[in-house]
């Protein structure tokens, strides 16, 4: 058999469950809520009368100036955006709530005079407690406008307080902000950089007059300028050199090579022997050297003038080309003396230009005075760069003390300014502030309510409410595990719901399901009158409406049922159709009764109640009314040939629900055997009213052998973790079950919870 569907999963916590705690605990509701108001009541009746008075500033700009820095700043509360405005006011607002303002507040008032009941026990402290109590503080309505209030239960002392608070204050914010404290410190500063100041200046100028040095680019700028034109030389020298080595090879190809040779072998046994005959030609190789000494002492003395105009007397640079020009003098002296016949032999000649010796000895010399010049040129240029590494670091040093001297002369020049700044604002009357105006003076105080005891009023007229909210909150959501309307059932814990039945009160709910009418033909007869088998009828209870309840509930199950077999292809007799429930009480044997009722209405439809449940006969809606027999009896019944023409359509079994004296329960196995006898009767419907659910039930074994179970549910006692556990159970051995939800309650409105 195809089962029943469940329903499609829904939201979650919606407003139709917020409105059903509502109306559900309405009447908590309003009681804490009542609660809450008649306490918030009393507290406003026996609250002691405050009187306040009130203040207004103007705070147009904020000028702060600090005992360092150099700067003022302004600000205003109306300018450079709603933040820096609001943080403006809240630094004048944190200034008026200070601890330092009021007790100064507090002595200028008197103690006494604040806390009268302390009888003089009451320190300074207690008393700016007080005014602090009663002091609020807050933003106008125009950014650069803040309220001042005091409340007190003297009136006099309400503006009295105010009054002195706002004179304090005035010399408190210029404090803060304008630095009058600290004209000492100032001074004391002044002093030091002015000390410090003096110190670098001395430094500096014992610098300068050691090394002669003004500053770094003095310093380099002459070494720099000089390095450049000994490189330049020493460049002009390597390209003379390189000219007269090729020139020299050109002279060695000559025919004179072989007698110049000769001459320089006899040149070299003289020079050897250690004297020179007189009047002897000196050899080619004196006469070239000679010769480039001469070159190179011009050279030296060039560079001498060059260098006595860039360098003062003394510097390294003259000293070394001083002794280079002393040293080559010295050689060429040595060489007139040793050769007498050196000068006369050189001006020869040179004045002979033809002679190819003398052209050799020329270029010879030139060479070696280049070669001579090429070194001077690099050990000056090395002594360059030592002294330049030198003057360099001293210029560094000058320089360094040349920018600390300028900061401290800043920083000296700017103390000084604020010593200035700081004398005038000494005489400052703190009352005539320009960036700050009494825009309304503290007023006579008015009686009025005590802010901090309005908001407790306040809060405790809605903590009643809130209280009970949060009960009704708590108890549905945290404590209350019971299933209380339908859409628990269908959309949250998706199972079948066949019907919902509401709680109706027991006076409402009507008389026997069975009429009481000797005159009409009985309920579940077929056009013939029907008598009991002990032919006796029960009279009708005086003021019992004869029409019970359940019936139209029964027969809208009935129709839902025979609907589900067509739908599912049902079509052998009969149909087991097993009504349980998950507790005592769930309603399952009215439902049950109603159900058969509702069955045997139908023309020519055998139906067979078959009570499991109760403990006793009595208990089953049907006894009295219908013969009650035993199971085996009414199966018994059903195969008589006469059975389908009796006008009893509706028949009433019952088996031991429990093991009684002298029989036995009525067990799973018992139904299993009689199965083939349920199913060879006669009968179109079979309703078993079952017991109820739990750990030990038999409904749990015999329900997977029914067409149809109807769990019935009571919203009274039914939790969502029992639900659970038993549809599970049911379902676990393939039973199609349908849920019926009994004695719902409807709190509210349908239109506006919603409907069930």
């Amino acid at each position: 058999m195809q089962k029943s569907q469940t329903s499609s999963p829904a939201g979650g916590f919606g407003v139709q469950d917020v409105l059903f705690i509502l109306f559900k605990h309405k009447w908590m509701i309003l009681l804490f809520t009542l609660l809450g108001l008649g306490a918030a009541a009393a507290l406003y009746v026996k609250q002691e009368p405050a009187y306040q008075s009130e203040s207004k500033l103007l705070i147009r700009y904020v000028l702060a100036k600090g005992s360092v820095d150099p700067y003022e700043a302004m600000s205003s509360p109306g300018g450079g955006g709603k933040g820096m405005g609001d943080q403006i006011i809240n630094t004048e607002i944190e200034i008026l709530y200070s601890v330092d303002l009021l007790l100064g507040v507090a002595e200028a008032v008197g103690v006494d005079r604040l806390l009268p009941e302390a009888a003089g026990s009451a320190t300074t402290v207690d008393a700016a407690g007080v005014i602090r109590a009663g002091l609020v503080v807050t933003p106008g309505f125009s950014p650069s406008i803040v309220y001042v209030n005091f409340s007190h239960r003297d009136p006099r002392l309400a503006r009295e307080v105010l009054t002195h608070l706002l004179e304090r204050y005035f010399k408190r914010h210029l404090e803060i902000h304008r630095s009058v404290s600290e004209f000492d410190q100032v001074a004391k500063q002044v002093e030091d950089a002015k000390s410090r100041l003096r110190e670098k200046e001395t430094a500096l100028d014992d610098l300068r007059k050691q090394t002669g040095i003004m500053s770094l680019s003095d310093a380099t700028a002459a070494l720099t300028a000089q390095r450049n034109k000994t490189q330049e030389d020493l460049l002009k020298a390597r390209a003379d050199l390189a000219e007269r080595m090729a020139s020299l090879r050109e002279l060695e190809k000559d025919a004179l090579e072989g007698e110049l040779e000769a001459e320089q072998d006899r040149a070299k046994r003289i020079t050897e022997a250690g004297e020179t005959p007189s009047g002897e030609a000196p050899p080619p190789g004196v006469v070239t050297e000679y010769r480039s000494i001469g070159e190179l002492i011009g050279f030296l003395q060039k560079r001498e003038l060059e260098l006595r105009v860039k360098f003062r007397p003394g510097n390294r640079l003259l000293t070394l080309n001083r002794e280079q020009l002393s040293t080559n003098e010295a050689r060429r002296s040595e060489l007139e003396q040793r050769y007498p016949a050196l000068t006369s032999q050189l001006e020869g000649n040179l004045s002979d230009p033809a002679n190819p010796r003398a052209r050799w000895i020329t270029e010879k010399a030139g060479l070696a005075a280049v070669h001579a010049k090429i070194d001077v040129l690099n050990a000056h240029l090395k002594e360059i760069g030592e002294q330049f590494s030198r003057e360099y670091a001293v210029g560094a040093k000058v320089e360094s003390l040349q920018r600390e001297k300028e900061m401290l002369d800043v920083e000296y020049r700017t103390l000084e300014t604020k010593l200035k700044s700081a004398r005038a604002e000494t005489t400052l009357d703190p009352s005539r502030m320009p960036n700050i105006t009494i825009v309304q003076q503290p007023t006579e105080p008015v009686k009025t309510i005590d802010e901090k005891m309005r908001k407790l009023v306040i809060g405790v007229a809605a903590g009643g409410l809130a209280l009970g909210l949060a009960l009704a909150f708590l108890i549905e959501l945290v404590f209350n595990r019971k299933i209380e309307r339908p859409i628990e059932i269908r959309a949250r814990l998706q199972l079948p719901l066949l019907l919902s039945i509401p709680f109706i009160r027991r006076g409402e709910r009507g008389g026997m399901l069975l009429s009481r009418n000797p005159n009409s033909p009985r309920i579940g007869m077929n056009d013939a009158d029907w008598v009991p088998a002990d032919g006796q009828l029960a009279a009708v209870p005086p003021g019992v409406n004869s029409s019970h309840f359940i019936l139209p509930y029964s027969e809208t199950i009935r129709d839902r049922i025979i609907f589900n077999f067509e739908v599912n292809n049902v079509i052998h007799k009969p149909k087991l159709v097993a009504v349980t429930g998950m507790s005592d009480g769930a309603g399952a044997s009215t439902i049950a009764a109603g159900l058969a009722k509702s069955f045997a209405e139908i023309r020519g439809v055998k139906v067979l109640l078959v009570d499991l449940s109760s403990f006793h006969p009595q208990e089953n809606p049907l006894f009295g009314e219908i013969p009650r027999h035993s199971l085996p009896t009414a199966l018994s019944m059903a195969k008589d040939a006469g059975f389908r023409e009796r006008p009893q359509n509706l028949y009433y079994a019952n088996a031991p629900s429990r093991r009684d004296e002298g029989g036995s329960a009525f067990t799973p196995l018992h139904l299993h055997e009689m199965m083939p006898l349920l199913h060879a009767s006669e009968y179109d419907y079979i309703i078993f009213d079952m017991p109820p659910i739990d750990q030990t039930s038999r409904t749990l074994t015999m329900a997977g052998l029914m067409d149809k179970v109807l769990l019935v549910l009571d919203a009274e006692n039914t939790s969502r973790d029992g639900l659970k556990w038993g549809y599970s159970e049911l379902t676990k051995n393939r039973a199609d079950v349908s849920c019926i939800f009994n004695k719902t309650r409807s709190h509210g409105p349908s239109w506006l919870i919603g409907g069930n």
